[in-house]
This record gives C-alpha cells, structure tokens and sequence, in this order.
C-alpha cells in the first residue's frame, strides 16, 4: 500500500499555512510550522517528502532555514520550494544557488503549486533511484538545471498576464525537461501568441524546443513583427537548414506542430495558422461565427455556449513543410469570446475506466461544461479533471493548454 506523502509548510502566517492545507489535504499530509526554529526542531524527528519554505520571516529567514537543511546530510535531498514575494527575485536567485529546487510567488497559484509540488516528488524518487550511480546522478542533477534554463526562455507570465489579462497557462512537461512552449508578441495594433508541440518529449524534444524560440526570438528582433501567415513557412526552412547539415544524422521528421494567432483589437479579427493543430473558440450563443466572411458551423453546443474548432493544415513545421505555404484564416471576434490553444499531450493521455486515450470529444465536452466560470478559474478545474482522468497511470506526453478570453 503506497504511503502517503508529506508537505511541510513553513510560513509566518497561519492564513498563508490554512490555505495550503485546505488545498493539499485531501492527497497528502500537511504539517505546518510558522517558524524557522519550529520547522528544523520537528525535522529532527520526520521526514517530508517536501518543504514549502517562505522567505521573509522574523527571528530565522527562508535563506537561514535552507543553509541549516543543506548543512544537514540527513536534511539536504529534501526538495525544498521557496515561497517568495515578488520583490525577493534576487533572494529566490541566492536560494537556487544554495540547494533549494524551485519557487513560486505570492499570492500563490496553487495549480501551479501543484504542480511544482508532483515535480518534486517525481525528482526526488528518480534521484533516490539513481543516487547510487554516481555519473547518472551527475546527468539528473544537469537535467535539473536544463529544466530552469527551459523555463526561463519562456515569456515571463506576469507579461503574459499583462498582455492576457485573462488566461491561464498550463504547462506539464511528461520529464524534468519538455517539447511543448509558447511564445508572445506585442506590437501597437496586435497582439501574437504561439503554441508549439515538438516530436517527442524529454531532452530531444527540449533541444527542438531552445531551437524554435530562438529562430522567433531572431524573427522578432529590432521591432520586426512576426506574421501569422509567414511564421510557419520560416520555421520550416530554418529547421531544414539546421537539422540537416551533417550526413552523420538523420532529421528528416524532426520538427513542432502548432498553434499561431494574431489578434487586431481595433478590427476585432483574430487571424489563425495551425500546423496539424487546431484552434478552439467558445462563444455565447449570441451569433455565428464568421470565418473567412462564411457562417461557421459550431462543434458542439449546449444551452448557453457554443464551441468551434477551427483546424489548422495537416503539415508540421519540418523539412517535410519547407515549401509548403500554410492557409491563414480571419476569424470575427466578439467581447467575451474564450480561445483555447493545446498540445496532443492532452487528447493522447491514457486514463478512464477503460485505461483508452481522453478523445476530443470528451476533452470539449469538459471545456463546454465550464463556460459558466470565468476563465481565470477554469484552471484549476481542467488541472483536477486531468489527474482524476489520468487515475495511476503515467503521463503520456508533454500537455500545454493556454486558454484566453477576449
């Protein structure tokens, strides 16, 4: 019988250690300590699985706290997240430096917690199965290190939330490093967002991943606006170039599906490009969706909402592709109007009764049953209704969704 794992939580405040233990009780034991002193006096006895470990505290600090732990060769492979505010970056970057494996900032979203939270547990049992080869050790602890070098390249989100003021992103690589990113534009008269799922998953994946931010990066560079109907083309001739330059290797398949729109307030227009994925929009039932001037007929729809999926072109942004010109769509917007972009991580996940893969159509079913909730709170319900899918079985594949509303 697995054992149930434990959290340690330690935070002056009571409110800030309540609301953790509200929200992870139900999975894990949580032991909360609003003080440095107390959290190492009960660590001399216990073990937990990790420690949620605030900075700014009276008497003994964060930093204090986490240089006894890693004084402590019993203490030390604790995962240890820093729960920080967000005016303690240059502490956070101490911390990281010092042992801890990861952070999250106040107030704190807790799906993203959660998620840091299954991460740790995954690190921790992989180095504990490790730890006794040494040169595998040395790659995991690289691994660790890769995935925040990953993360970083990432748009920061508060500028994400500053360009999306309402949005969410959920981002769940399969291992410690992933093949699903996204990216973002601004320029005076639209706004760009992109969505790219890399072959595979893991390190190859990952090293497909650094390659297609930094050709946006150089396509972006100097103020020079990236395209919806040119971004996909570039790409693919870039990834030919770069992929293909040795006999030693063969790159043939090796490339990204994804997801790019355009969005010009002032026309209200969304203009769309998908390379073997497709874009869904829910809209009230209040009108038609007009695309490319024509009625678009609804996917599914109940009382309230109607869900569209627009598909993108069945080619992936390969060699394969170099020449291929990808179609663009206008799509009409209205207020209120949700989009949603995803990688297949989601739709390919075993899970169910029946152990089968979640299909589409069970996937826009959950979307349109939670329409009635705002978009900023529909996170954390797709995040719970994929781990009670998912049920004991492993992830399938990297999952990044990023839903929007207009």
């Amino acid at each position: 019988m697995e054992t149930t794992k434990t959290i340690l939580s330690v935070d002056d405040s009571p409110i800030n250690n309540k609301l953790i233990e509200a929200y992870f009780r139900r999975d894990y034991t949580v032991i909360s300590k609003e003080g440095g002193q107390q959290a190492l006096d009960w660590l001399e006895d216990n073990m937990p699985d990790v420690i949620l470990l605030d900075i700014m505290m009276p008497f003994m600090d964060g930093i204090e706290v986490l240089e006894r732990i890693q004084a402590n060769d019993r203490l030390r492979e604790i995962p240890v997240i820093m729960v920080t505010a967000k005016t303690e970056m240059e502490s956070i970057k101490a911390t990281l430096s010092m042992g801890a494996q990861d952070y999250v900032k106040k107030p704190i979203d807790f799906t993203e917690l959660q998620t840091k939270v299954l991460i740790a547990f995954q690190i921790n049992e992989q180095k504990q199965e490790i730890s006794k080869y040494k040169s595998y050790y040395d790659i995991h602890q690289g691994m660790i290190h890769a995935q925040r070098i990953q993360r970083s390249i990432l748009p920061d989100y508060e500028n994400f939330r500053r360009l999306f003021p309402k949005s969410f992103i959920i981002n769940l690589p399969k291992h410690i490093v992933g093949g699903d990113f996204y990216w973002i534009q601004q320029s005076y008269h639209k706004k760009s967002i992109g969505l790219f799922d890399c072959t595979g998953h893991g390190v190859p994946a990952a090293m497909l991943t650094v390659m297609g931010q930094m050709e946006l990066h150089t396509l972006s560079q100097n103020g020079n606006e990236v395209n919806a109907e040119q971004v996909f083309p570039l790409l693919s001739r870039k990834f030919s170039q770069i992929l293909n330059t040795s006999g030693d290797t063969y790159t043939q398949y090796d490339g990204m599906d994804g997801v790019f729109c355009s969005f010009y307030p002032q026309d209200n227009i969304l203009e769309f490009v998908g390379a073997k994925r497709s874009l869904v929009i829910i809209r009230k039932n209040n009108g038609q969706l007009i695309v490319d001037n024509e009625n678009f007929e609804a996917r599914i729809s109940d009382a309230d909402f109607s869900l569209f999926e627009i598909l993108g072109d069945r080619n992936s942004i390969s060699k394969e592709s170099e020449f291929v010109e990808f179609t663009s769509k206008k799509i009409k917007i209205q207020q209120g109007d949700r989009i949603f972009l995803y990688s297949d991580g989601i739709t390919d996940q075993l899970g169910g009764d029946q152990q089968k893969r979640l299909k589409r159509k069970e996937f826009f079913e959950k979307l349109l049953a939670i329409q009635n909730k705002s978009i900023n709170l529909q996170k954390s319900d797709i995040f719970n209704w994929l781990e009670h899918w998912k049920q004991n079985n492993e992830q399938t594949d990297d999952i990044l969704m990023i839903g929007i509303e207009f």
